[in-house]
């Protein structure tokens, strides 16, 4: 039953994830999607929407596990031409057995290096806040294509 239901709700998220670009959407940042590897998972979906990231990651051993990642850069700035770092709260979820749940703080850079094209590295301290609290680091590198 439990496969059910996390199968049910990771349908929801990613449903949500699709549907997203027409909610979050703004002119200015722009709407990307592309792929990082690290965190969540180790190769997994990468999407923005303007200021708005979110990352999802399928893990398919022990009965499927579904990692998401979604996070507002409270801060953005330019350090040169084409490169920015960015600051902000974020979530972790894990949907599956056992259900986890964090707060998040990412830090990272922002290369745009071609009109479409975006590099992205990140570090984020976690704050686990379900099942037990504890405090870990999550990272990840990425690439996207922006619209």
């Amino acid at each position: 039953m439990k496969i059910v239901q996390s199968l049910i709700l990771s349908a929801t998220v990613l449903g949500v994830m699709v549907s997203a670009p027409a909610t979050f959407a703004q002119q200015d940042g722009g709407t990307a999607v592309g792929v990082q590897f690290g965190y969540p998972g180790n190769v997994g979906l990468s999407m923005r929407f303007d200021r708005i990231a979110i990352g999802a990651a399928w893990h398919l051993g022990d009965n499927g596990y579904l990692h998401v990642t979604a996070d507002y850069w409270l801060l953005k700035s330019t350090i040169v031409k084409n490169l920015d770092w960015y600051l902000g709260p974020g979530v972790n979820l894990g949907i599956g057995d056992p259900f986890a749940f964090g707060v998040r703080l990412p830090i990272g850079l922002q290369w745009i290096p071609f009109k479409h094209l975006e590099l992205f590295g990140e570090v984020a301290p976690c704050l686990w806040l379900i099942n037990a609290v504890d405090l870990d680091f999550n990272g990840a590198v990425g690439i996207r294509y922006i619209f």
